[in-house]
């Protein structure tokens, strides 16, 4: 089974037109490791690939609630094709309780990471 969640090329084509111009995803990064794709105050997202294929996508908040937030996560269960409450009600027990909180939808899970007074964020492919 494979920990690929999507093609880069794929994923940022259909998350760029979800999203508005400030969220907009970079044209290229590395083909092995991490890059920053998104850097919009207070928000980041990195992605981890190898050969191109994204392995993990990583959204760090210097705050715990941000619209950003919630423009990126929304477009991107639309494009992985995840939606569900689940991800949503495990967002918010872990930013009300600064607890790390975890849900899963269609093979794909999220760490939601609020113990520090920032939120983290990761996306991978559950197996």
């Amino acid at each position: 089974m494979t920990h690929t969640l999507a093609k880069y090329q794929n994923l940022k084509e259909s998350f760029n037109r979800e999203v508005s111009d400030q969220l907009q995803m970079k044209n290229s990064i590395a083909q092995h490791g991490k890059s920053l794709v998104i850097q919009v105050d207070p928000i980041a997202v990195e992605i981890e690939t190898d050969k191109g294929n994204i392995e993990a996508i990583i959204i760090t908040s210097k705050v715990l609630k941000t619209p950003l937030y919630d423009e990126i996560f929304i477009a991107l269960e639309k494009c992985l094709n995840c939606s569900s409450v689940k991800f949503y009600n495990a967002y918010q027990n872990a930013i009300q309780k600064g607890t790390i909180v975890s849900a899963e939808n269609n093979q794909v899970k999220a760490v939601h990471d609020a113990s520090n007074g920032r939120l983290n964020v990761k996306i991978t492919r559950e197996q």
